[in-house]
């Protein structure tokens, strides 16, 4: 992808996604992708900040020439128009910089988007059924957020600006005043200790208080993504007040944070004055012993309050930075998860399926205590029509997450055409195989989208062609928009039946040589299933076909019928064949009643 960024490059780990790592990591990338603009940006505040000190000094040299008694009009105007002409070009260096600083910010906050989202896309089915995938997209959206806010508040927001200024100042302070700078450095330590000291306490409170968002966050995404349950039992406000309660609870937490940063600003300004003061008094003393004109006097109490700029803004933006890093930290751990079923190095790409798939004593569990299947071995002949049946919880949809390697085998192997899958590239092997599951969904899209998702290169006619094939032409042409209907939320302006036409349309127009079809006709009429029946006998012969069957009248046409029992094959072969097991006798006979 053009947007996101290697990670083999950048060393990410869960162990190095601390305060300093992930300042660390920002800074890496942005030095990394970014390091002429990053220079652009100190080049810019170096000349911003030059022309902010000269400022100063010509109001010195017009205060001391009337103390003076200059009175040649235009040695003012001319000093009036160098201070003008300072003041200008320096905010509009600074300007450039800040410029400059957004897009580092945007670009950066941009790719670790992209990367990170790449990642959740890729991670395994076993990672992804542990987490919330509301949760995700939310730490995925905000950690973004907080990415573009450390780099602006570092890079934008005057800070590298002040800051080369603090620096300039404080040598140009060191050579022309010596006896005045401690005044000037005095401010430094202890605006540096009091806001280590205060976001100490505050960082403990930050890490429940990033809990108390993600709680949050949860109830929120889970109650929208289920507003139809909510509504069928009334609980509206049931679930508006848990969701506020947990959001009070959050502000509570934020509003005892905040009188933290509010101390730490008192006494930032307390300092600013008493600091202030010394100077001024300093300064008076100076003037009477002839040490200092009024004009130097006046210079050192604008540099002091130069000089005070960057250190508010270091005590404002590291409280911040505490915050908003905690975000940009659970981006971060989402890119830095392990992907278990990576692509080896050597993995190759695969052709067509030419010969056959075969099942080699595997066995796999989803966790430790019960195996969904025990020492499985089977064999599916290339343009062949296997179907898998059993009684829910046998292991049939598990086989269908095996083929596709959503999961490998905790023993065994499976091979396609002799290659072991975890030998293949993963994106080649989908490339080649189709997946209908059993609770299908549709993106809110149009149904064109939505059917040429897997092969956009279609034409038209090709689109058309599958849904007539799947019994979906006739309704869509009914719609408003025909093939140009936005289906809605998860296809819900569809019915059950109709969603499952427009995916298997979707599977049949990627003409894989693999179609997997998990329970694809649960959801459909006795007319649609029987028209779904002559599309897969349609292909029977082009394609390889798994059917991993609810209804048994769908299947006694397949090549080969594999009757599956508590994760173990319990027999195998044509309809008329097993009619003579017990067990499949029993599930036929429930089918009929």
């Amino acid at each position: 992808m053009k947007y996101s960024l290697k990670l083999s490059e950048l060393p990410i780990t869960k162990n190095n996604i601390t305060f300093l790592g992930v300042l660390s990591l920002i800074l890496k990338t942005t030095w990394k992708y970014f390091r002429i603009h990053f220079i652009g940006v100190l080049f810019l505040g170096v000349i911003s900040g030059f022309f902010q000190l000269i400022t100063p000094k010509i109001f010195q040299r017009i205060i001391d020439a009337l103390v003076g008694g200059e009175t040649n009009l235009n040695f003012f105007i001319l000093l009036g128009t160098l201070a003008a002409t300072a003041l200008l070009l320096g905010a509009l260096f600074k300007v450039f910089a800040e410029k400059l600083s957004f897009y580092i910010a945007t670009q950066v906050e941009d790719r670790w988007r992209y990367t990170s989202l790449l990642k959740f896309y890729q991670l395994p089915l076993k990672w992804l059924d542990q987490h919330d995938s509301g949760e995700i997209g939310a730490k995925i959206d905000r950690g973004g957020g907080a990415i573009w806010t450390i780099i602006y508040d570092i890079f934008g927001q005057n800070l590298i600006v002040s800051f080369i200024t603090l620096v300039l100042l404080l040598v140009y302070v060191i050579i022309s005043f010596p006896l005045f700078s401690i005044l000037f450095l005095i401010p430094i330590p202890i605006y540096i200790l009091i806001t280590y000291f205060i976001s100490r306490r505050i960082a403990a409170m930050q890490a429940e208080l990033s809990e108390l968002d993600h709680a949050a966050s949860r109830t929120f995404f889970d109650g929208v993504g289920n507003v139809r349950y909510v509504k069928t039992f009334g609980k509206e406000y049931a679930e508006t007040t848990q969701y506020a309660r947990k959001w009070d609870k959050y502000h509570k937490l934020e509003y005892r944070m905040q009188r933290r940063w509010v101390w730490q600003g008192f006494l930032q300004k307390l300092i600013e004055a008493v600091m202030r003061a010394v100077l001024l008094l300093a300064g008076v003393i100076a003037i009477q012993k002839n040490a200092l004109t009024l004009g130097e006097v006046v210079l050192l109490v604008s540099f002091q309050q130069v000089s005070f700029t960057p250190l508010e803004q270091l005590g404002q933006l590291f409280t911040r930075l505490r915050r908003v890093t905690k975000r940009a930290s659970h981006l971060f751990t989402i890119a830095a998860e392990q992907d278990q079923l990576a692509d080896l190095p050597r993995a190759k790409e695969v052709s067509d399926l030419k010969k056959e798939i075969t099942f080699n004593r595997v066995t796999f569990a989803y966790s430790k205590k019960l195996a969904a299947l025990r020492d499985v071995s089977f064999t599916l002949k290339s343009g062949t029509t296997t179907a898998i049946v059993g009684r829910s919880g046998a292991g049939k949809s598990t086989i269908a997450m095996l083929l596709l390697r959503f999961y490998d085998p905790d023993q065994g192997r499976i091979m396609w055409d002799g290659q072991d899958l975890r030998a293949i590239q993963r994106p080649s092997l989908r490339k080649h195989s189709t997946l209908i599951l059993q609770d299908t969904t549709l993106f809110n899209r149009t149904i064109a989208e939505n059917i040429k998702y897997g092969r956009p290169e279609a034409s038209e006619q090709e689109m058309i062609k599958a849904a007539q094939l799947a019994h979906a032409h006739a309704f869509i042409l009914k719609l408003p928009k025909s093939y140009n209907s936005i289906v809605g939320e998860r296809g819900v302006r569809l019915s059950g039946g109709q969603r499952q036409r427009i995916a298997i349309a979707r599977a049949l127009l990627t003409k894989s040589s693999l179609i997997v079809m998990d329970e694809a006709t649960s959801h459909l009429d006795s007319e649609t299933e029987k028209a779904i029946k002559e599309a897969t006998q349609y292909y029977q012969g082009k394609q390889t076909q798994v059917i991993i069957a609810h209804r048994l009248s769908t299947v006694q046409h397949a090549d080969n019928i594999i009757l599956l029992d508590k994760g173990q094959i319990l027999a195998q072969g044509k309809h008329t064949e097993l009619l003579k097991h017990s067990l499949y006798q029993k599930l036929c006979a429930l089918q009929l009643k």
